[in-house]
């Protein structure tokens, strides 16, 4: 068959044409086709007709992504109810396209297809519908590709490229008129280096055939972005911008809301918020104001949005969640929740009526007299040593609640009075042993308890910075693990979660006592694995997983969430159980590049392990276990990959708003090589946008334990989860 020249028809064995493959009326509205059979010739012409919406156009601006975890019937769309519907456009996977996922695409030679019409975006030197018709094209690409990324004094690369073209010449004409030529090539690579303004302008690529036609194209470069945290003029000046700032050429640092000075190195003033500093506060009643958003901390006994409301009846002190004692009528004072009682009634809770006996001067006396008798031989004792250490300081550990309180309601409200107490041990039964963790702020070291049963192998963590924050995170992790274990139910052996010994509290140093788990931690662990070809490695590694996954669940029953889930805070026991661990201070310990110093605004500076945190926390410092889910998400990318540092868009070190632009955008870590596709699945459903619509630590580990029995389909996968 003659004239068909991008191969459009076919002939079958009959002498029946068929159409082969897509026609596009606006490449060629007419073939006359000549068909050959033996001596004979048959003349067959061919009209085409340009059919409105046929091709369908490729519009970039409803442009929807690609979906590498979608599966066909897919929807397009997500759809979340919270007070409101509202739609997220996830995309197809690739090759398909429609409502349902369910079409097919048509395009060819690297073409994007759209997800809502199916219509094809066609790469240079291809045309048609199916974008699989060859086209005489030239084309001009950079690297790097961004726009954003070429700045002053950057090095940029040219490359110039031609498409079903017989080359005779090639050639390169810059801004200033000068041209280099190059003969038989089909591109050709050129570097500009240190990039200054004068750069500026159009680099056309022009090419000629060896039938003197000629194609050309114009790449027009404005260089006008000094390179990061530069300005001035000649670019010349550091910005030096802190908190997360932007740094303009002109303007130097752009603040965010909540700072203000010319490296934004200045907190608001107080009564003042948002961008410079400009607005004013309307908190009442001793309330803080948020330097960022204005945002009032209503102190105890208040609420509202200026917090001008005092608590409703019946309640009381910090964001009203105390509930009220008070008897009998009695008004309760909605700060401190102390009762003014109506008469005749009396007492702390006005439930008490006043004695009406006759005696009642005389026993007065007599127990005055007692209670004064009592007093003195308490006052002796206590000088003599006697009672100092017979009860824990019950002032300091109302401190270390007040602190908590601060910090996390649902936490203080699981800890009872003298909870903490009961776990104190005395320094002097401790025998620090050899260092096995060290950050800025703290350190572990191996130790020896003695105990009524024997020397007991422990792992002790201190605090050796005092600040505030240091001691609010020891604080914190004693406080979790002495919440977990008295509110446990059996042995306390029996959990994922690391075992608390004892607490010391009352010397100079300060320790958390834990049990040791002779294997280290999870990530040390998974990079000793890396040259281990093992067929069923990552069947037996998902075993620690699901250990994690129990330890979320028991969390979650006491709403207290880890803040930190990652492979170097899950500990393995001799018995090769994963526990999870530092609920506190690892930020302090493992003081690496993990951690990032975040500078957020109306948020003291702390270091946050930024690639492990869920979008919310990084947003608005909110840490649920929702948020818990997402670490474990990447904890499952780390076993994936035996312990490699995660990395998002091709970048290892991210700033606070970088790592929130990127997850905005629905960047999330890649698939790792040789990970299966359903384990993958399952990293990514933890990394929703939306909290709610994550899985539970409960579903997790039921997936997790169907993908273990797929990887180990010949072993039997027990139900433990502890010793």
């Amino acid at each position: 068959m003659e004239g068909d020249p991008y191969g459009r028809f076919n002939v079958t064995k009959n002498c029946t044409i068929v159409v082969a493959n897509p026609l596009d009326w606006s490449v060629q509205s007419a073939y006359l086709l000549t068909i050959r059979s033996g001596v004979h010739n048959t003349r067959v012409k061919v009209e085409l007709s340009d059919v409105e919406g046929y091709p369908p156009v490729y519009n970039e601006t409803c442009e929807t992504p690609v979906n590498p975890d979608g599966q066909t019937g897919d929807l397009l769309y997500s759809l979340t109810t919270s007070g409101e519907f509202v739609t997220t456009t996830v995309g197809c996977p690739v090759g398909k396209y429609g409502f349902l996922c369910h079409k097919t695409c048509i395009c060819k030679n690297g073409a994007r297809c759209h997800g809502f019409n199916g219509a094809c975006k066609c790469p240079p030197g291809w045309k048609g519908v199916a974008c699989d018709i060859p086209k005489q094209d030239v084309s001009i690409t950079t690297t790097p590709g961004d726009l954003r990324d070429i700045y002053i004094s950057a090095n940029i690369m040219f490359h110039c490229k031609a498409h079903h073209v017989d080359v005779r010449s090639m050639s390169v004409t810059f801004p200033n008129a000068t041209k280099n030529v190059h003969f038989h090539v089909n591109e050709i690579y050129f570097v500009v280096p240190n990039i200054q303004p004068t750069n500026s302008g159009p680099y056309t690529c022009q090419v000629r055939d060896t039938r003197g036609n000629t194609l050309n194209t114009t790449f027009v470069l404005n260089v006008t972005n000094c390179a990061p945290d530069t300005k001035g003029a000649r670019c010349d000046e550091v910005c030096g911008c802190l908190q997360g700032a932007s740094c303009d050429r002109w303007a130097g640092c752009v603040c965010p809301p909540g700072w203000t000075g010319t490296r934004c190195q200045t907190k608001c003033s107080l009564g003042t918020y948002g961008k410079n500093c400009a607005r004013n506060c309307s908190c009442l009643n001793g309330a803080s104001c948020s330097p960022s958003d204005g945002k009032c901390d209503c102190t105890d006994g208040w609420y509202g949005k200026d917090c001008s409301k005092p608590c409703p009846n019946g309640r009381f002190g910090l964001l009203c969640q105390q509930v009220c004692a008070c008897k009998n009528n009695a008004t309760c004072n909605n700060v401190d929740g102390s009762c003014a009682c109506v008469t005749p009634w009396t007492g702390r809770n006005c439930d008490q009526l006043p004695s009406t006996d006759q005696p009642l001067l005389e026993s007065l006396v007599s127990l005055g007299s007692l209670i004064v008798l009592v007093a003195i031989v308490m006052t002796i004792l206590y000088k003599k040593g006697i009672l100092a250490c017979s009860a824990p300081d019950t002032g300091e550990e109302d401190k270390i609640l007040f602190e908590l309180r601060r910090m996390e309601q649902d936490l203080a409200q699981s800890l009872q009075p003298g909870w903490l107490g009961r776990w104190e041990k005395k320094i002097k039964h401790l025998t620090p042993g050899p260092l096995i963790g060290e950050g800025m702020f703290g350190l572990v070291r191996k130790g020896k308890l003695h105990t009524t049963e024997g020397e007991l192998a422990v792992a002790a963590k201190t605090v050796r910075v005092e600040d505030s924050q240091s001691y609010r995170d020891f604080y914190r992790e004693a406080a979790i693990l002495v919440a977990v274990h008295q509110q446990r139910d059996g042995d306390c052996r029996e959990s994922n979660i690391v075992r608390l010994v004892g607490l010391i509290t009352k010397s100079a140093e300060k320790y958390i006592l834990l049990e040791y788990a002779s294997k280290g931690d999870l990530l040390g662990l998974l990079r000793r694995f890396v040259n281990i070809n093992e067929k069923d490695l990552l069947g037996n590694i998902l075993g620690y997983a699901v250990h994690i996954a129990r330890a979320l669940q028991e969390l979650g029953r006491l709403r207290i969430a880890h803040r930190d889930v990652a492979a170097r805070n899950v500990l393995i026991t001799a018995d090769d159980v994963a526990k999870l661990a530092d609920f506190g201070l690892a930020r302090d310990v493992y003081a690496t590049t993990q951690y990032v110093r975040c500078n957020r605004p109306g948020v003291d500076d702390e270091l946050l392990p930024l690639k492990w945190m869920a979008l919310e926390s990084i947003e608005t410092d909110e840490y649920t276990c929702q948020s818990d889910v997402w670490s474990f998400g990447v904890l499952l990318w780390e076993i994936a990959t035996l312990g490699k540092d995660p990395c998002y868009d091709g970048r290892m070190q991210l700033s606070f708003l970088q790592m929130v632009g990127i997850l905005r955008q629905g960047i999330r870590l890649e698939r790792p090589p040789g990970c299966p596709e359903d384990l993958y699945r399952l990293m990514r459903s933890c990394w929703l946008d939306v909290p709610d619509t994550r899985p539970t630590p409960e579903g997790i580990e039921e997936r997790l334990l169907q993908l273990r029995r797929a990887l180990l389909p010949h072993d039997v996968i027990a139900m433990e989860t502890v010793v």
